[in-house]
């Protein structure tokens, strides 16, 4: 895999630009926002990643490991592939964008081109927990969420219907949910689901 490329830039597009590296000329798809403020003779170092199809191979730059990082790990989620992983990192920075997915901030996620309800839904269900750190971390977890989702299930529910009825709940409180009796968030649950049929 080519992680890194740096040298010096040949040529400049809107989408792309080509970078010479110990005399070979690589062309690296980078975020229009980057390429508009890079010129030909500048030197540049990009954090890479190399997708290879059966019909091509392309390399993905970026200014920091961690969007690098980011990027191939958001096409671990089943439908996302480079070009829709790109686009949520030519939108979002890094930080941002994890911040977004566990927040579980899927309004935000449809605003980038290509992306819609289910690749949203999709990417904030397999990637929440992994970026729902601090406070909202504490707030969203705990002993309460797991009887929740028992009382759920038992009810009739799937384990995936559960986790977005407990979610959407969440999103309506004004409060720590762990201070909420189980039984009233099992009711606003309930009520929620109701009247999303």
């Amino acid at each position: 895999m080519i992680a890194q490329i740096a040298g010096s830039v040949l040529e400049v597009r809107l989408t792309s630009i080509v970078v010479n590296a110990s005399g070979i000329g690589y062309e690296i798809n980078v975020a229009p926002d980057l390429a508009s403020k890079i010129a030909v003779g500048d030197e540049i170092a990009l954090y890479t990643s190399l997708v290879v199809r059966e019909d091509s191979w392309k390399l993905f730059g970026y200014k920091s490991a961690d969007a690098r990082d980011l990027f191939n790990e958001l096409q671990s989620v089943t439908g996302i592939g480079p070009k829709v992983a790109h686009s949520l990192l030519n939108v979002f920075d890094a930080e941002k964008l994890q911040s977004i997915i566990g927040s579980g901030d899927q309004l935000a996620l449809e605003q980038v081109p290509g992306i819609g309800k289910k690749v949203a839904s999709r990417l904030i269900l397999e990637l929440r927990e992994r970026y729902n750190t601090g406070k909202s971390k504490n707030t969203a977890s705990g002993k309460w969420r797991d009887s929740l989702t028992d009382a759920l299930i038992s009810l009739g529910y799937s384990a995936k219907d559960a986790e977005r009825r407990i979610e959407e709940t969440i999103s309506e409180l004004d409060v720590d949910p762990a201070s909420v009796e189980l039984s009233e968030l099992l009711k606003r649950s309930l009520a929620g689901a109701r009247s999303a049929k």
